[in-house]
């Protein structure tokens, strides 16, 4: 099996995965992780969402601004088509035996509040890290760590006040709503810091073979 793959095929590779990602940040977002530190309480997405915002570098950074704002489309256009799919199973009939439609319910069935918080916030959010992204690489061939991760805070914090914000305000107490904005920001900056050398390795990689642009 040849695993040589050109320039195209590599973005084909970065945006499957980063549909990937963004359905099953939503999927496990279900639950509630309590890190016994504090009081933390933080939604399980967190343990992947911030490789959706990596992944969104990349592809900005590699294959310019307009394939991100594209791939973000793409990666909203996929999730629907599983909300849609998963949904539809939950009011299918089944056979008196199946005993799993309950847990099933449970895990694919998520309110309308959280589904919309969550579209928006992903939508502006990942839109803050690709024009931040494409504005301070403008003209610049070389990877900066310390600026992909200051794109990264700026833009998480921006989806992590949309999201909490819209999804449990009014029935929470405020205080908690911003303890979980704080957790889940603090978490993906660790998160986002440990994968910082690895993308950069990601964009080395993407960019080779990348056509040369004659004028």
């Amino acid at each position: 099996m040849n695993l040589n793959v050109d320039y195209t095929e590599k973005r084909i590779i970065i945006t499957a995965f980063f549909c990937t990602a963004f359905i099953i940040s939503n999927l496990i977002t279900v639950k509630i992780i309590n890190l016994n530190f504090i009081g933390m309480e933080v939604p399980a997405g967190v343990l992947i969402y911030p490789l959706v915002y990596i992944l969104t570098n990349v592809i900005t950074d590699v294959y310019g601004e307009k394939a991100g704002s594209r791939t973000l489309l793409l990666g909203l256009g996929t999730d629907i088509l599983f909300v849609f799919m998963t949904t539809s199973l939950i009011w299918l009939p089944s056979p008196p035996w199946y005993t799993g439609d309950s847990s099933l319910a449970f895990i694919f069935t998520q309110t309308p509040r959280i589904l919309v918080a969550s579209y928006i916030s992903y939508l502006i959010g990942n839109f803050v890290n690709v024009k931040l992204t494409a504005k301070l690489n403008e003209g610049k061939e070389s990877y900066s760590l310390v600026k992909n991760l200051g794109i990264i805070a700026i833009s998480q914090l921006v989806d992590n006040i949309l999201f909490i914000g819209l999804a449990f305000i009014f029935t929470v107490p405020l205080i908690d709503v911003v303890i979980m904005i704080i957790t889940h920001w603090i978490i993906v900056l660790i998160w986002s810091a440990i994968a910082e050398p690895f993308t950069g390795k990601l964009v080395g990689w993407a960019k080779k073979g990348e056509p040369s642009v004659t004028a």
